[in-house]
């Protein structure tokens, strides 16, 4: 390959990558937007007590990467939010919460925040998880049951054995993000 060319592909790769970047950036700015309207809209409905209402500014509110909650996205006020629509029979919050305990805290294309998810890392409970997992899949989640079997098949028998003893009723399953990662 000639030199020309060759640099001709190197200069069209990075200006490529510069593209993805800045479509990154917009796109997670489109996403930030749309979750504060989400939330937004659904607030005063979630204050009153509705399961649908607290779900929907949950999941919008999932998921700080520092997992402190700053800023908009706040993990320990998604899951309490999450928690009040899952102690209602909300399957998809049991689910969501499921997910979040299990480390999968960011949904949909969101390339730019999985990519800060993989650096920053983020706090797990695998019994946790299961458990909530196997509580959406009893809710008629969609899903659920194939991320339960994905997740059990990753537990080590101690994590065995506190998940089912949560799904049994034999140990309480908890739900608010301090009772579960403790010192967060």
């Amino acid at each position: 390959m000639s030199l020309l060319r060759r640099t001709a592909v190197v200069l069209g790769t990075f200006g490529l990558l510069a593209f993805a970047g800045c479509a990154g950036v917009a796109t997670e700015g489109a996403n930030i937007a749309k979750d504060k309207v989400v939330a937004s809209n659904n607030l005063a409905a979630a204050q009153a007590g509705n399961a649908e209402a607290q779900y929907k500014v949950g999941k919008a509110m999932c998921c700080s990467l520092n997992e402190g909650g700053q800023g908009f996205y706040d993990t320990p006020q998604s899951v309490g939010w999450l928690c009040k629509a899952a102690a209602q029979n909300h399957g998809q919050a049991a689910l969501k919460l499921g997910e979040i305990y299990s480390g999968d805290v960011v949904s949909g294309v969101r390339v730019l925040r999985r990519v800060a998810q993989m650096f920053a890392g983020s706090s797990t409970e695998r019994a946790v998880a299961y458990a909530w997992m196997r509580r959406a899949e009893t809710l008629g989640a969609k899903d659920a049951q194939k991320s339960a079997s994905d997740l059990w098949a990753d537990l080590a028998a101690t994590e065995r054995a506190e998940a089912s003893a949560m799904v049994t009723g034999r140990k309480s399953l908890p739900c608010d993000w301090r009772d579960v990662i403790p010192g967060s």
